[in-house]
């Protein structure tokens, strides 16, 4: 009697953000016995080579504009940047449907069409999507094929409308809005009206409704785009109860994880410059890493490395690895403020995040409040500093407050930072052990390793 192989197929965005996670269960799949498919945009084929994902895996080619390519020609970073509260929110809502859409209908329905081509050639026994690309959910609607969702963040962004007593519009805090946990009674009616008016701003957009038209037309989908979230298809996310804000309900089909990350890389074997750095004797670091996507200039870099300065006076015994791309006025200015004995500036990780911050001597992560940084720093049990510039990553500003493993460093100042509030919060976390005591107690139920086998086990058990 012959059996056959499970076939899996990844559909996934190429962008670091969204792609990680997809990542990660490339190298668990292909530990086990399945033939993997992957489907992405060509930027993430270079990555995949790096990673020698690509000798265990079928590469495949989605037709058009990738993500990052199709945004852009609306909106650059500094567009997406805005302050927290009302009025940041408001201008921020300006691009969600940018975020949400980014393609036009003509090159949306090229896109399901380049997807249904490779569903039909893979024909995989379950296909797992990428939350943020509405195309790959479509064809598998369209196909009547089994999948499961597949998201970086936090169930909040999916199902927060959703919970009861319409407590995702009081309760918690509006999208961009950098409410605090649980949101003040003061500022409940402006919670209420964000969220309105978000949902507004979505429903009404043209291009969503170009979306639903070229849909029902060519491909026979009659429920509109933005109402993907359904009840009968799994989700996963690399969350925990632990890691979110409290009194979330989840429903059933919601899968949360845990962490969702690559096999951490020996530094040994591929960064020994930094090792040697992190070896120092009598030192603890810091991981300074505030992402690509964010745009420094100098007057920014002076405030950072201000904060960072602050920190270093007040503990002879902590020392900086900064991660920054850096030319022109940013590198003149690092220069003004770089202390060369305890600071370590380099524009590039040799290895991912969260192999430093294993590191023991490791005591802090200051980051923009991205979900893959913030996850990463929960599985290192690393207390956190965050900075945040847009969108969610005040969520995960108030988040690591609401949880005690973290500070928000830059609430009187976001989307910049002031080099004061920042260094008080470098100084409260380092300073204070409460912090890394409640991120090590977090993390004793994030290990880097379980989430990842977890969610592939989740997935294999739908087949």
């Amino acid at each position: 009697m012959t059996t056959t192989t499970a076939k899996v197929l990844l559909l996934t965005n190429s962008e670091y953000g969204q792609a990680n996670v997809f990542l990660a269960l490339a190298h668990e799949f292909s530990l086990r016995n399945v033939d993997l498919d992957l489907a992405s945009f060509p930027p993430l084929l270079k990555r995949l080579t790096r990673q020698r994902l690509t000798e265990k895996l079928t590469f495949h080619t989605i037709f058009g504009l990738s993500y990052e390519e199709a945004l852009t020609r609306t909106a650059d970073t500094n567009d997406l940047s805005h302050p927290p509260g009302v009025s940041g929110a408001i201008q921020s809502y300006r691009y969600v449907v940018d975020g949400l859409f980014p393609w036009t209908a003509e090159e949306y329905h090229q896109q399901l069409l380049s997807i249904q081509s490779i569903l039909e050639e893979v024909r995989p026994t379950i296909t797992v999507v990428d939350s943020l690309l509405n195309g790959a959910l479509d064809v598998c609607k369209k196909m009547n094929w089994k999948c499961v969702v597949l998201s970086p963040n936090s169930p909040k962004d999916y199902i927060g409308m959703s919970q009861p007593a319409l407590r995702g519009f009081w309760k918690y805090p509006a999208l961009s809005s950098g409410f605090p946990y649980p949101v003040p009674l003061t500022l409940i009616p402006a919670n209420i009206y964000l969220n309105i008016r978000m949902i507004i701003k979505v429903v009404t957009s043209p291009i969503a409704k170009s979306y639903d038209k070229i849909r029902k037309d060519s491909h026979g989908l009659a429920k509109t785009v933005i109402d993907q979230f359904a009840p009968d298809i799994p989700y996963i996310f690399p969350a925990l109860p632990q890691t979110e804000f409290p009194g979330f309900h989840f429903p059933t089909n919601i899968n949360l994880c845990g962490p969702i990350l690559l096999p951490s890389t020996p530094l040994e074997s591929f960064d020994s410059d930094t090792l040697q750095w992190l070896n120092n004797p009598g030192l603890k670091t810091i991981l300074v890493n505030l992402g690509s996507h964010v745009i420094s200039n100098a007057d920014h870099i002076r405030e950072l490395g201000g904060g960072l300065r602050i920190l270093l006076s007040k503990f002879s015994d902590v020392q900086i690895l900064w991660k920054i791309i850096a030319d022109g006025e940013v590198q003149a200015a690092l220069t003004e403020v770089v202390d060369g004995y305890r600071m370590k500036v380099v524009d590039w990780l040799q290895v991912d995040p969260h192999s430093i911050l294993y590191h023991p001597d490791v005591i802090c992560s200051v980051h923009h409040g991205g979900a893959n940084s913030f996850f990463e720093a929960v599985s290192a049990g690393v207390p956190q500093v965050i900075l945040p510039v847009w969108y969610d990553t005040y969520d995960y500003a108030r988040r690591v407050e609401c949880l005690g493993i973290g500070v928000y460093g830059s609430a009187n100042s976001a989307p910049r930072a002031d080099a004061q509030e920042f260094g008080r919060a470098l100084i409260k976390v380092v300073g204070e052990a409460s912090f890394t005591q409640k991120a090590r107690g977090l993390a004793e139920s994030c290990s880097s390793e379980a989430g990842r086998k977890l969610a592939v086990n989740t997935i294999m058990g739908f087949m």
